[in-house]
């Protein structure tokens, strides 16, 4: 039996600027988030989940069909992976067995740390691992952004990038519009090797003195429901990327001051663009209560969670989080380029 470990996803800066083709997020891999366990089944493949009750159970050496239940993810991870391994005229047929414990759900409920990401990119690396396909990690990339693409139908895939190259990661987002149409019933497995326009995965130098507090409202937040009717301007888009820019040479320089500021412009920029529902009232208190502190809403808002960068024991910030419903998790980065397995 194989266990790998696949990080979680926390968005620092770019939200929604970076739904838009070639531009900049910033996202930080996380250690919290779950572990697959896959070994050589003796009769039908299945897969079991510490959040799904019902396991499910297939044929690896068929077409898999994906569903509109709770394993459409994996479902689709698979069936990509399938594909493009018949594709290349290496087809998989040992059935399987695989196991998912996740870490991405609080007692409390969804932290936000991008599960369904982390499912298809676990789903992808535990097949490359156990059937020694060698495939890169643009090519896992690829595969476990497309899965979660069709099934999501939207989405930057800076989660997927995220949980695939660990660390903290510069990410521009790839046009897709070429490769990709998502009224046909599925995806053609030939646009794997194919390049993709402005995609760019970069992996910053993260301070080893930096730490990342993550304040949880247990809010589930709807991206693809964020993103519907929501136009933006291309005055917002460039504003966007001054303020991923001046993120990223802060962190390179360690300049914690101009982080600092460089992530407020981004948050009142957001505040500025988006409905008032972007900031619900946990978040209001999250953001009134960072202080001097690096930090801001991550991801879609509506819910789910901000965070801030300290570099001292925060006991403040925390008791004041607290005070306002907020759970607070300090955030291990998880090392780069690298998917852990036994």
């Amino acid at each position: 039996m194989t266990k790998l470990s696949i990080p979680g996803k926390l968005f620092l800066a770019g939200e929604y600027a970076i739904t838009s083709p070639g531009h900049t997020a910033i996202l930080a891999a996380t250690s919290m988030g779950l572990t697959i366990d896959i070994s050589t089944a003796t009769t039908t493949s299945s897969v079991r989940s510490n959040i799904i009750p019902t396991p499910w159970h297939f044929d690896i050496a068929k077409p898999i069909q994906i569903g509109a239940d709770a394993w459409r993810y994996v479902q689709a991870a698979i069936k990509i992976v399938q594909d493009y391994q018949a594709f290349q005229c290496q087809p998989i047929t040992t059935q399987v067995q695989l196991t998912i414990h996740s870490t991405l759900n609080g007692p409390m409920g969804k932290l936000g740390l991008g599960s369904s990401a982390a499912v298809v990119v676990g789903i992808v690396s535990a097949l490359n691992v156990h059937y020694a396909l060698n495939l890169s990690l643009l090519t896992r990339f690829k595969l476990a952004g497309l899965a979660h693409y069709f099934v999501q139908k939207n989405g930057s895939l800076g989660d997927i990038a995220a949980s695939t190259f660990g660390g903290v990661i510069s990410f521009n987002s790839p046009d897709l519009s070429q490769l990709v149409d998502l009224d046909q019933p599925w995806i053609n497995p030939a646009v794997i090797d194919q390049p993709w326009p402005n995609l760019q995965i970069t992996p910053l130098a993260w301070p080893a003195q930096w730490r990342i507090l993550l304040g949880a409202t247990h809010e589930s937040a709807d991206t693809k429901t964020a993103l519907q009717n929501l136009t933006l301007s291309s005055s917002f888009l460039t504003a966007s990327q001054k303020c991923v820019a001046e993120s990223i040479a802060a962190i390179t320089a360690s300049d914690y001051p101009t982080f600092a500021k460089a992530l407020q412009r981004n948050q009142s920029l957001l505040q500025a663009t988006l409905p008032a529902g972007y900031v619900t009232p946990k978040l209001a208190q999250l953001l009134a209560n960072l202080g001097n502190h690096a930090g801001k809403i991550s991801g879609a808002g509506y819910g789910d969670n901000g965070f801030a960068v300290v570099m001292d024991d925060a006991a403040t910030l925390i008791t004041n989080w607290q005070a306002a419903g907020l759970m607070t998790i300090p955030m291990t980065i998880f090392p780069e380029n690298e998917v852990n397995h036994e």
